[in-house]
This record gives structure tokens, C-alpha cells and sequence, in this order.
């Protein structure tokens, strides 16, 4: 379970972002947003490695969601 707000959820569904190993943002290079909100949290901080708590993620269901990702390569 990857707690998000309603609208970084809608962004995650639509595959604007993920989270790669080591818990790294990744953005997709398409994402282009006018939200100040988004600007901040999430286009400005890729790359960016964020503090989850190991059992804050299931890994293997990430690992399967970012499998079908199609602009996400690790």
C-alpha cells in the first residue's frame, strides 16, 4: 500500500510517476503540469530518494506495477 492524496493517486494511476528501487521518484519525462502543487511534489523532486518505511511499500506489487510503466527503465 503506497498512501497517497486523491490527486498524487490520479497522477500515480496515470503513470505521471513512480517509485523505483531504493525508494527513488521517477518522473515521467512527458509529465508536465500548471499545478504549483505537483510542480513541487513531484516533477522538482525526481530523482529524488523519499523516506518510506520498509513495510510502507509492498515492493513486489511496485516492482510488477513498474514492469508495465512503458516510459520507466530502471
Amino acid at each position: 500500500m503506497l498512501p497517497l492524496s486523491k490527486t498524487h493517486h490520479a497522477a500515480f494511476d496515470r503513470e505521471l510517476f513512480t517509485i523505483a528501487s531504493e525508494y527513488r521518484l521517477q518522473v515521467s519525462p512527458s509529465f508536465e503540469t500548471e499545478s504549483e502543487v505537483l510542480q513541487r511534489t513531484i516533477v522538482e523532486r525526481d530523482g529524488e530518494q523519499l523516506a518510506i518505511p520498509d513495510d510502507g511499500v509492498e515492493t513486489a506489487h511496485l516492482r510488477e506495477y513498474n514492469e508495465g510503466v512503458a516510459w520507466f527503465g530502471e
